[in-house]
Parts: structure tokens; sequence; C-alpha cells
């Protein structure tokens, strides 16, 4: 009778540990995949490219091709094991877009998932969301920490214009994507928009005369052209 008693306490706790963990792994995905599994959300063709139409240049993607995601956060919850999706992101459209496992590419409901990332060969991208002059969208996280360093792609469609006056020609004979950027210092969830310029930059942290200094410190002693990078740089020895 003893044994018995102990047994199912053993197994009451082992799966209340499970669930535990489960909580905190693939459980957090279930919507996610069960979007792409049970074929919701915006079919596209089952032969899907990213490659630009003919006479374009560009493209509204973050890829050429499939790149691989994987969820760091839903529901406010860290997901500590993501299922890995072949996937891309349309930067045009905010738009998320996944490869089913029937070689289809679906776009899933992803109202739940905070932040993700993104590998293709060497390069990793992460991805979170966050409210941008108003509307929720997923911005590329460059820096995290104490202080957040974010930046908002923005894709714009310029249809050929090419225009022959005989002697005179104007305009281009092509369709062409340019991506324009908008970088966001972020502190306490609050997004700041700041310059690439380093003395503007350093503006941008004058509330914080620590952080400031310690901006100054790294500055004075990087010798590179101040630019995406090096902004990176500072606010990772800034969150240090």
């Amino acid at each position: 009778m003893t044994k018995n008693i102990l047994l199912s306490a053993i197994l009451v706790l082992a799966c209340l540990s499970l669930q535990a963990q489960d909580s905190l792994g693939l459980s957090q995905t279930v919507s996610f995949r069960n979007a792409v599994s049970n074929n919701m959300g915006v079919k596209f063709s089952s032969v899907f490219s990213f490659s630009p139409k003919e006479n374009t240049v560009g493209s509204p993607y973050l890829y050429p091709d499939w790149g691989r995601l994987w969820i760091d956060s839903m529901d406010n919850r860290p997901v500590a094991r993501s299922v890995v999706y072949d996937a891309n992101i349309d930067l045009e459209k905010n738009m998320v877009i996944v490869k089913g496992g029937d070689g289809k590419a679906y776009v899933p409901d992803v109202n739940n998932v905070q932040a993700f990332h993104f590998k293709k060969g060497t390069e990793a991208n992460a991805f979170v969301a966050m409210q941008v002059e108003g509307v929720n969208k997923f911005v590329e996280q460059l820096a995290a920490g104490k202080y957040r360093l974010v930046k908002e792609a923005k894709v714009t469609f310029h249809p050929a214009d090419f225009v022959d006056k005989g002697m005179v020609q104007t305009g281009k004979n092509y369709d062409e994507y340019k991506k324009s950027y908008t970088y966001y210092l972020v502190k306490d969830r609050v997004p700041v928009k700041v310059n690439m310029r380093k003395k503007q930059f350093l503006e941008a942290l004058s509330s914080d005369p620590a952080a400031q200094e310690a901006a100054r410190k790294f500055l004075a002693g990087y010798r590179e052209p101040f630019d995406e990078t090096a902004a990176r740089l500072t606010i990772e020895a800034v969150n240090k």
C-alpha cells in the first residue's frame, strides 16, 4: 500500500516537472506550429521563389531564399526549445513566411510571438516585436541589455519610369525595391529615434550620465567610421 502511494507521488511529481519544462519549451510554439501544420494563414504557391521578378532590382525579403527560424519568446515567456522552421520575412509587409511540411509557403499567426531569430549560413538576425509610431511590427535587434538598439526597415517600391523623348531620355527602365532604416534606442520599452552620427547618438544618452560616459570612453578608442556597427558596439559597451 505504502509502495503504491509512493509510486503515485513520484508519478505526479514527474508529470508536474515535465509540464513545467514544456511550458517554457515546445508548448509555447504550438499555435505557431499548428498554423503551419493545419494549413492556416495565407497560402502561396508550392514552388515559392524569393528571387526578384524579371527586370526588377532589389527585393522586399530579408534573404534571397529560405533561412532558418527559431522562436525565442511567446506570450512574454522565453521558449527554451523552439522548433526550427524554414522561413523568411517580407520586410515591406512585416510578414513572416514559413515553409510548411508540404513544401508550400504559409503566413502563420505571429500575434503571440515577441522575439525570434534567423540564421542563414554565417549570418544571424534577431527580431523583436515593438510598437513603432503606433504600429506593432517586428524590428531587428542589434544589441540587447539595459539599452537595446533596434532598426526598423522600410521598403519602398519604385516602378519603372523610363521616358524616351528622342534626344532626351529620363528615368529608369526597371522596377526597384529600396530599403531604408530607422534606428531606435530602447530603454524600459520606450523607443527613442537615434541618428547614426556620433554627436547626436551620444546626445540620446544624455539623461543617463554613466551610460553616456561609457559610450564616450568606448568611442574614444574606436578608430572606424561611426555607422551601424559602431553604434552596436557602443551599446554593447554601455551594457557591460
